[in-house]
């Protein structure tokens, strides 16, 4: 017996169903790409920063080797630095991307911030948060370098300037100091000790940004920042970290619990503050570490301003629809395509999809290309085998579509998965296009539509863009200017416009299209590394 599963985008407004681009919408879609899509086809290019998890991104070649850096660990720090100052009385802080603003501050010295906002700013657009792009790099760096998945969950705001509250832990801050930053965030004694093992399970403290915690003599040629590990496995999620402490082995815990400098032992302070409980329990529970460390980041990465609305956690989609358009062919007819991208746990699903429309079948086309995600992946030995995607693509004439009402996707391994489709308004993919700053757009409106009048009918234009202090692009946000009038293409009319933003966009541009004020149509342009 067939199932249906309607997807989430039929439940948010049948005004809406016409945007069809990003499944189940632009935010969740855009997310789960980079969540998901980690290697190979239509990889979101996300996981590069960090695959092997030794990388350094900032830095190629044999400079990012002897660099002693890793970007993994450098995602996690951001995450606690942007974190920590959350006041949980006012309502204000926690993963909301101020800490690009705050960098000049003694508490956030070092590379980290802005080498990691640097390589995030392309992924930042309309539906894409620099400060979801926070929370996935702890996510990304604990689940592809050996820890347990955390899930994530969409809607971070993010910050247009500092954070007015201060004090992010320090090598050289008191206990008192720590604890109460700490509690000031929601978190106890307990809690900020999981908290700092499982945040320097990875990565090193380096003499360049913390010459008071790591002598000159580890500066060498193969060390050229002069790194100490936080343990014997610094590109590893483990708990050697917490082993080694207990155990008097390895890295003893690292710089900031064995330092030349005793005031700069942050570490030791912090965990022998409950006669080494906490860390002795972390030691006792072996794997159980991993799921400490998944409830505390977890916890860190949700902590958000009161203003925030975090949504249900993002899981991969079996059966997705990806890039499905309206547009017109070679020959200026109406088109229908698209592509299905497939991931299932058994890795082989047996048959290619097939879409259903109006009672008619339309066959796919299995693309040669595959794609490899971290989800579902089996370890065997020291080796880890990773799941698979698959991408079927699809085209239909739409003199065949007419008066169609929804586009059913059938698996042989999965529920239906059912999109409401109309065809209504839409943004023309193949006539919009943009330089990074001038935006030339196409809409389509059917010949026959009452509501056919440019007063109805509006173009809402997002360009994420540089802002003064911070990496992280501010969004900004126009209407777009109607210009002139095409031939009828296949009894639509075809209206043209443009907008300029007056400065290059860092990231992908929005067009939405609304009509009688409410949105009916998405398109993305110039999604770069973060598109697909």
């Amino acid at each position: 017996m067939r199932h249906e599963r309607i997807t989430l985008f039929s439940l948010l407004a049948l005004s809406n169903v016409n945007a069809m681009f990003y499944y189940p919408n632009a935010q969740v879609s855009l997310l789960e790409h980079i969540l998901v899509d980690n290697w190979g086809a239509y990889a979101s290019n996300f996981s590069t920063a960090i695959t092997p998890c030794t990388n350094y991104v900032t830095e190629v070649g044999e400079p990012a080797v002897n660099s002693g850096r890793t970007t993994a660990a450098q995602w996690i720090r951001v995450a606690f630095h942007d974190f920590v100052t959350r006041n949980v009385t006012a309502g204000t802080g926690g993963i909301d991307a101020s800490i690009g603003f705050e960098t000049f501050r003694e508490e956030n010295k070092g590379s980290a911030f802005n080498d990691s906002f640097t390589f995030w700013r392309p992924f930042v657009n309309e539906h894409v948060s620099m400060a979801d792009l926070v929370a996935i790099g702890t996510v990304m760096s604990v689940n592809l370098c050996g820890g347990k998945y955390i899930p994530h969950r969409p809607g971070r705001i993010d910050a247009v300037h500092a954070d007015s509250t201060t004090g992010v832990p320090e090598p050289s801050t008191s206990l008192e100091d720590t604890l109460e930053e700490f509690d000031r965030a929601g978190f106890n004694r307990e809690d900020a000790i999981a908290l700092t093992a499982c945040g320097h399970a990875m990565g090193s403290v380096h003499h360049g940004g913390f010459p008071e915690v790591v002598p000159e003599l580890a500066v060498t040629p193969n060390n050229t920042n002069g790194g100490e590990n936080f343990d014997s496995s610094r590109a590893v999620f483990d708990s050697r970290v917490v082993h080694e402490y207990i155990d008097g082995t390895g890295q003893l815990g690292g710089p900031l619990v064995s330092s030349f400098n005793e005031t700069s032992r942050s570490d030791l302070r912090l965990y022998e503050s409950d006669g080494n409980k906490t860390m002795k329990g972390l030691y006792e529970i072996g794997d159980g570490f991993q799921d400490v460390c998944v409830d505390v980041l977890g916890r860190m990465i949700d902590t958000v301003p009161t203003a925030a609305a975090l949504l249900d956690p993002i899981t991969p989609f079996s059966v997705k629809p990806i890039n499905v358009t309206w547009d017109f062919d070679s020959n200026d007819k109406l088109v229908l395509s698209g592509m299905i991208r497939i991931f299932s746990d058994n890795h082989n699903p047996t048959g290619n999809p097939t879409i259903e429309i109006n009672s008619q079948t339309l066959q796919t086309e299995r693309e040669e290309d595959k794609g490899a995600t971290i989800f579902g992946s089996t370890e065997t030995g020291e080796d880890v085998v990773y799941g698979e995607t698959a991408y079927y693509s699809f085209s239909a004439p739409g003199d065949k579509l007419a008066n169609a009402t929804a586009l059913r996707i059938v698996a042989d391994f999965e529920d239906d998965v059912v999109v409401p489709l109309s065809l209504g308004p839409f943004i023309v993919p193949s006539l919009t296009f943009s330089d990074a700053q001038k935006v030339n757009f196409t809409v389509a409106v059917p010949g026959d539509s009452e509501a056919a009048t440019k007063a109805d009918i509006t173009v809402k234009i997002v360009v994420p863009a540089p802002q003064p202090l911070t990496l992280g692009p501010a969004l900004v946000t126009g209407t777009g200017a109607w210009e002139a009038d095409l031939d009828e293409r296949d009894g639509f009319q075809l209206w043209t416009g443009t907008y300029d933003a007056g400065q290059k966009a860092t990231g992908a541009i929005s067009l939405n299209l609304l009509q009688g004020g409410v949105v009916v149509d998405t398109l993305l342009l110039n999604g770069g590394v973060g598109g697909w």
